[in-house]
């Protein structure tokens, strides 16, 4: 399937057919001389939305197609679904992680078809864009290193496109296992076990709009020997792994002060602020 990590391609050569007729048609209405009294007809296509990892597709109700195609920027069918008679709402899937496929970013051409011929077609665009909107100290759980020395990533889809998100990393973390960020097809597939929060599958899906607080496996504050607590700069990069798209990306300022904190051969500082450029410093002191 376009943008998948397995799967087919279909052709189109029935839509380029069936976007030639529609043309001719149109250009025919246009040069009869059509009388002023003549209404538009009602778009086939009413709304679309995405839920999941769906695209919704709600139709007029005296449509008389049988068939949608989601055509993807490639110019082949990405996906396709009968209409049962009398329905107005059709549902196409965008990707599924855990089988390892999903939609190419761009823009899409939705298609209805009659009687074997493309009818009408509209564009939806569908492009996922992953800002970071918030990084602050982890306060939760036991006042342990690995805690206290990690941080809570909220991160906000701004596209047009779903996605799910399946790693927090780092450029310049304390902790050089936090500085890693797996770009191999089984790491998408499981994104739960690379996140400590959320635990539902259905919170690591985002929606364009809507936005996830993430808690990565690794604590990029982790002190090595030659680290300390006397007011320590940390400059670093947070970066949270999409599964469709670039990954989101934001530069950070820390300062890790106080007592240290150990446990388990394991270090860290009581007192941790983050601070980005135009905002407010977030401290866990």
């Amino acid at each position: 399937m376009e943008g998948a990590m397995m799967g087919p391609n279909r052709s189109r050569r029935q839509f380029l057919k069936g976007g030639l007729a529609l043309t001719a048609a149109g250009l025919a209405g246009c040069s009869g001389g059509g009388s002023a009294g003549t209404a538009t007809p009602d778009p086939l296509f009413r709304d679309t939305s995405v839920s999941g990892n769906s695209l919704r597709v709600t139709l007029r109700e005296d449509h008389e197609i049988s068939k949608v195609n989601l055509i993807g920027p490639s110019g082949s069918i990405f996906q396709s679904a009968q209409i049962a008679t009398g329905a107005t709402t059709v549902e196409l899937g965008l990707f599924d992680y855990r089988r390892g496929w999903h939609y190419t970013p761009g823009d899409h051409i939705l298609v209805g078809v009659e009687g074997g011929e493309e009818v009408e077609s509209t564009t939806i665009p569908l492009t996922p864009e992953l800002e970071i909107a918030n990084v602050e100290p982890y306060t939760g759980g036991r006042p342990i290193p690995s805690n206290r020395a990690n941080l809570v990533v909220t991160v906000e889809n701004t596209g047009t496109g779903p996605t799910w998100v399946y790693y927090v990393g780092y450029e310049n973390a304390l902790d050089r296992d936090a500085n890693h960020i797996p770009t191999n097809d089984y790491a998408k597939t499981v994104p739960l076990l690379n996140l400590e929060e959320p635990e539902s599958k259905g919170d690591i899906l985002l929606d364009p709009g809507h936005s996830v607080g993430l808690l990565g496996v690794d604590a990029p504050f982790l002190l090595t020997q030659d680290d300390h607590c006397d007011e320590l700069q940390v400059d670093m990069t947070v970066i949270v792994a999409s599964g469709i798209g670039e990954n989101g990306r934001k530069e950070i300022e820390a300062t890790l002060a106080g007592e240290q904190i150990k446990a388990n051969f394991a270090g860290t500082c009581s007192d941790i602020s983050i601070e980005t450029p135009g905002e407010e410093t977030q401290n866990n002191g």
